[in-house]
């Protein structure tokens, strides 16, 4: 039985630290067909002529590092821009968003901590690039 315990901790672990990506849109504009994830460009200001379709918004605990963690949000943020048929994303906000995690398993240890997960929010937009 402790064998299966110390199993099952290790894979916990293994799940916690490789973590995921998680992200979300609102429709505000209208949508257009996809767009692949790779195209969808970051921008700081506002390009010339453009379109809003949404608020994306991604997040990621996923990386060892937290520029991993980051990238993979970034990569998130993309993707959910890219379903709406966005190429563009004006990004509002990045940071980090702390949370805290209580766990355990059968073996009645419980462990605690705490998780800093990168956050970043933009607005889908469709570039008129003429």
């Amino acid at each position: 039985m402790k064998q299966y315990s110390k199993i099952i901790a290790c894979c916990l672990s293994a799940l916690f630290l490789i973590g995921c990506a998680t992200g979300s849109v609102v429709l505000t504009g209208t949508a257009r067909p996809s767009t692949d994830p790779q195209s969808v460009k970051l921008y700081l200001k506002e390009p010339k002529k453009f379109d809003v379709i949404g608020l994306v918004e991604a997040s990621s605990d996923s990386g060892f590092t937290d520029q991993g963690s980051q990238d993979y949000a970034v990569a998130e943020l993309k993707k959910q821009a890219s379903k709406i048929g966005a190429n563009g994303v004006l990004l509002t906000t990045a940071g980090t968003q702390t949370s805290g995690m209580v766990g355990g398993y059968g073996t009645g240890m419980i462990w605690a901590g705490s998780v800093n997960a990168k956050v970043v929010k933009g607005t889908a937009i469709f570039v008129n690039e003429e």
